[in-house]
């Protein structure tokens, strides 16, 4: 019985896409998940400020804009989970163009490097029916492994927030209260004198990031840097 859901999901999938063909999540192109043009959209780099990492900052593959944000919220909030392996590919590919690889091998000889997802509310988690971060993370962990660096993913971090609104609604100013104080360490993981790599979908005000660096320094960990899909246009002047 604990297959049937997912023979269940293939089937309903297989006749889903019968009836009603794909299109690119970006731009509508048919049959296709995420095509050629719409991921050069993602091959960028968006540097952002993130004191208290080790590599000096953030990164980002793409300002959340246009083909970038449209994609994005279709596998966020909308359950494109066919997006998994593109946006994981995309953001392992970011991992090796900000540098983040080339610095693990010179600065990481103490055991494996934890790769960890941000996490969302509860709520918003109960919603989409996952913690849709986790693939990203895993993606990251196995082309750092690729790279013969020893790293895995960790859902080390825990939001204690009852709820929230999305990236589209409401001021920095309130989702900085929203995110205050909510980021916590899951008691199951020790990363003391462990490197992390932090991987988020997308940077708005920052809050989010900077207490998640907070929280890991603050058990003991090195945080390299954070990587994430794509940064709002307002967060790269922050």
């Amino acid at each position: 019985m604990g297959g049937l859901p997912d023979v269940m999901r293939e089937s309903v999938a297989a006749v889903r896409d019968l009836l009603l063909p794909r299109g690119c999540a970006g731009c509508d192109l048919p049959d296709a998940v995420l095509c050629e043009d719409c991921r050069a959209v993602f091959q960028g780099y968006e540097p952002r400020d993130l004191p208290g990492c080790a590599m000096g900052g953030a990164a980002a593959c793409a300002p959340y804009r246009g083909v970038a944000r449209h994609a994005i919220l279709g596998w966020k909030d909308h359950g494109d989970e066919e997006l998994d392996g593109p946006f994981g590919e995309l953001l392992a590919d970011l991992a090796q163009r900000c540098g983040l690889m080339s610095w693990c091998r010179e600065s990481c000889a103490n055991g494996p490097v934890w790769v960890v997802p941000l996490p969302s509310s509860a709520a918003s988690m109960r919603a989409r029916g996952r913690w849709h971060t986790v693939p990203l993370a895993k993606a990251v962990a196995a082309r750092m492994g690729e790279r013969g660096i020893e790293a895995r993913m960790l859902p080390a971090l825990r939001s204690t927030a009852t709820g929230g609104r999305s990236v589209e609604q409401g001021s920095a100013a309130d989702r900085g209260r929203r995110i205050g104080g909510h980021i916590v360490l899951d008691d199951a993981y020790d990363i003391r004198g462990h490197t992390v790599v932090l991987v988020d979908d997308i940077i708005t005000t920052g809050a989010t990031m900077r207490q998640c660096t907070a929280v890991a320094a603050d058990a003991g960990a090195r945080v390299a840097t954070l990587l994430a899909l794509a940064q709002t246009p307002s967060a790269a002047t922050r």
